[in-house]
């Protein structure tokens, strides 16, 4: 049989043939695999424009397309959002060099396409960076695609801003006041050194830009990089519509009302005023406004009046922050100018031309804070979003440095011309002529706490109608109105039928209480414990004292001038110097509202306390002496009360209570052995043993509905019957009675002194007290037993004097007093 051979040849070719074969195999092999893996890896879009740069717009629609998105800004620290203001780049670094790149691939595992925040940052990291990142997601499948949606600096900064107070990130920010005033600044330096990185990523090849706003081009951009094309992207965007996260920005209605003068030289440097004015109004980037002027009858027609629309015609020209104005002429006046019926006339020009809050200024006023527009937008937003109603709603006021904690500047929102149809309600036109208005409007809002003083809006009047702040008399004859404060409360009924009808949540009213605190002594230790009491958030409260001692006040504030680097001798302090000085001390310790008010002469208790009745708009008034410690819950205790009583009740009476203690002085136990400071604590007794309520109670503690009763000056100045005979007249008055309210406690020290002081000062009671003959013999009660219990503290006096090692107790204070009249 002949046997087979291989050749060598043979052998090469088929090994060589076979590896040909895997070569060629492994080839299509890899090719499918490549196949395969472009077939399944996924897209991932990541916009690291800004956020108010189109971000909205391409979110939305990348959703028509059924992409998922992430658009929501994630939350952040307060610090975190000042390093996202002033340090970007240092923010950005540090997170990614932590836990950046995992949160980072963790979001894109998630969605197709990204818009927040956080990855706006991304151009400020080294473009290495984003080269990894891209190489990351590619290991899990993913094909990363950076674009950048950018537009005008200018207009990034401007959206920025509003989104800023929209969401109150200032504050969130935890930013300074110089901070504040410098946040446009800041935001537009981040966007010129985020606009310099994008571009420099573009030029890479690293990223494309969207530019806004031509939209058109972004549908073929995006089909390059993504499955969909042009056209797909070109209906999603369509379907979208243009989408813009923040709304219209308000319109701010600016009054003002002057003469320009007879010669030409005053002329024009009241248009120099005017136009100084408006400048410091669009300090504020974001500010839009409308100006309507009220011009003199007389002056409308003169050349000054052509000049000055000449030069507003051109700044509307200009300026788009200018949308508008308009031109009212004043009717004549003498005496009396009639400031209130031009407010009302111009206020309804304002609104009628869309502007969403109104305010009355002069050619005299300096505007001290730059960012005022945000700042009022950002009050209205929140009476919006505490209400549930519109933006427009409430009276936030400037404030006033040259009369502090005032209202002098109102600013009244467009839901007031909804609910009133001008500025001044209908039947009360012939009350308001120059004087009130202001505390009137304010007055109407603070029942549903929407009339807050907006704190940083400063600004200053150098001359108007404020004697105050340059010691100048006003430019026209000043008329009072009278009794607005008793029937501003009737006036809230309209809006609070608004508030039902466009609320929709349960409608809280804010009970309004004024604390009055007439002051001889001054002592500031005892002030400040008062005016630092809490305040509930369902009650308005301003703490109102009366210095009845001009010397007293001096002596008081001279070291806290001092304190505060002031240049001021005494000689150079007046009574408005202490007044302010006093009020900014109080504040600062406690942050409520304090007015202090000082009386030229020492007119005594009840004047003092009339003065507070006078100065108060509120519907109660809490009665405080100066020297007493007040229990911290005060206030809350009396609101809880107030909340439950009915019409028949006019007032409530607080606890007062003097201390006991086992070292307790002997004289002041003869004190508390002899009855004299039962009505102090007449609280504890029970309601019933008085019918119903006591008569009466002490001013030192005791609450009383708003009437028209005043304390009448016919008593003794030091105090001493005007508690009774007030008490009386309004429980007469309003057909009401007291309600014993001993939750309610302040302490009371005992005064001060020898035994011969204190009978002198239980003496002045009594003499006090004998006034109440002249004017109801009804009341000699009073006065027979204050003499008898005067008698009985020296009684009492002798008696713990003769007992060897007694010691007082809380057990020896019992029994009954005064007797109901």
């Amino acid at each position: 049989m002949h046997q087979f051979r291989f050749k060598p040849t043979f052998l090469k070719n088929v090994f060589v043939s076979a590896l040909q074969l895997e070569i060629v195999w492994i080839s299509k092999m890899k090719a499918v695999l490549e196949k395969k893996t472009m077939e399944t890896e996924r897209i991932c879009i990541i916009n690291v424009g800004l956020f108010r740069s189109g971000t909205t717009f391409l979110a939305g629609g990348a959703k028509e397309l059924g992409l998922r998105a992430s658009d929501v800004f994630p939350p952040l620290s307060d610090d975190d959002f000042n390093d996202f203001l002033h340090q970007p780049k240092k923010l950005v670094c540090d997170w990614y060099s932590t836990n950046g790149l995992k949160e980072i691939l963790d979001i894109i595992l998630k969605n197709d396409i990204i818009c927040d925040g956080w990855f706006a940052l991304l151009p400020f990291l080294p473009s290495s960076e984003l080269e990894i990142i891209k190489q990351k997601a590619l290991e899990n499948g993913i094909k990363v695609e950076f674009v950048a949606t950018s537009r005008d600096v200018k207009c990034t900064v401007t959206s920025e801003l509003q989104h800023w107070v929209i969401h109150d990130l200032e504050h969130k920010a935890k930013l300074t006041d110089k901070q504040r005033v410098n946040l446009e600044k800041s935001i537009f330096r981040r966007a010129v050194h985020h606009d310099s990185e994008v571009k420099y990523l573009e030029e890479k090849g690293i990223l494309s830009r969207l530019q806004l706003p031509d939209r058109s081009k972004w549908s073929r951009e995006l089909s390059l990089i993504s499955t969909f094309d042009e056209k797909s992207w070109s209906e999603a965007f369509q379907k979208t519509g243009i989408q813009n996260a923040n709304p219209a920005l308000p319109i701010e209605g600016i009054l003002l009302t002057f003469r320009l003068g007879d010669s030409i030289e005053e002329s024009k440097n009241k248009v120099s005023s005017i136009e100084a004015l408006l400048n410091q109004i669009e300090e504020d980037s974001i500010c839009q406004y409308l100006l309507v002027l009220g011009i003199d009858v007389d002056e409308a027609e003169s050349d000054a009046s052509k000049y000055l629309q000449q030069k507003l015609k051109s700044r509307l020209e200009t300026n788009p922050q200018f949308r508008t104005f308009h031109v009212l002429k004043n009717q004549p006046y003498e005496e009396a100018f009639n400031i209130c019926s031009v407010w009302n006339e111009m206020a309804v020009v304002a609104w009628e031309n869309n502007a969403s809050w109104v305010v009355l200024l002069g050619d005299d006023i300096e505007l001290q804070c730059s960012y005022h527009y945000r700042a009022f937008y950002r009050k209205f937003l929140d009476i919006a979003k505490h209400l549930n109603v519109p933006l427009g709603f409430g009276c936030p006021w400037w404030n006033d440095v040259s009369f502090p904690r005032f209202p002098s500047f109102p600013c009244v929102g467009k839901a007031h011309f909804e609910i009133f149809d001008q500025l001044i309600p209908k039947h009360r036109q012939h009350n308001f002529v120059n004087q009130d208005l202001d505390p009137y409007l304010h007055r109407l809002y603070c029942k549903f706490m929407a009339s807050p003083c907006v704190l940083e809006a400063t600004l200053s009047n150098k001359t108007g109608g404020n004697i105050n702040s340059s010691g100048e008399p006003a430019r026209y004859k000043c008329v009072s109105s009278g009794n607005w404060k008793d029937f501003v409360e009737k006036d809230t009924e309209p809006i609070k039928k608004y508030l039902e009808e466009k609320s929709h949540g349960e409608l809280k009213e804010a009970i309004l209480l004024d604390v009055v605190v007439p002051s001889y002594r001054v002592r500031l230790d005892y002030l400040e414990k008062i005016c630092c009491l809490k305040v509930p958030n369902y009650m308005q409260t301003l703490f109102i004292i009366i210095i009845d001692n001009p010397n007293a006040l001096i002596n008081a504030v001279m070291p806290l001038i001092r304190h505060g680097c002031h240049n001021d001798d005494r000689e150079t302090i007046d009574l408005n110097r202490g007044e302010s000085v006093l009020e900014e001390y109080l504040s600062s310790k406690g942050g409520n509202d304090i007015r202090v008010r000082c009386n030229k002469t020492n007119l005594g208790a009840s004047a003092s306390r009339n003065r507070g009745l006078d100065e108060s708009a509120a519907n109660f008034v809490l009665n405080l002496d100066d020297d007493l410690i007040p229990n911290t819950d005060l206030l809350f205790r009396y609101g809880c009360k107030l909340r439950t009583i009915g019409s028949d009740v006019c007032g409530l009476v607080g606890l007062v209570k003097f201390p006991r203690a086992q070292d307790l002085h002997l004289k002041h136990a003869a004190i508390l052995m002899s009855y004299l400071t039962f009505m102090f604590e007449i609280a504890e007794t029970s309601n019933d043993l008085y019918g119903g309520g006591p008569a009466w109670g002490v001013t030192a503690n005791i609450l009383f509905k708003r009437t028209p009763v005043r304390f009448d000056k016919v008593y003794a100045k030091t105090g001493g019957g005007e508690d009774v005979d007030f008490s009386l007249r309004v429980s007469s008055e309003t057909k009401g009675r007291l309600v014993s309210v001993p939750e309610a406690m302040v302490v009371h020290p005992f005064w001060p002194g020898s035994c011969f002081d204190l009978s002198c000062h239980f003496f002045g009671w009594a003499n006090g007290d004998s006034s109440l003959w002249t004017v109801s013999g009804v009341h000699v009660l009073f006065f027979s037993k204050r003499c008898r219990n005067t008698s009985l503290y020296y009684s009492a006096v002798d008696y713990v004097n003769g007992v060897e090692g007694w010691k007082y107790s809380k057990s020896v204070v019992v029994g009954s007093g005064y007797f109901r009249s």
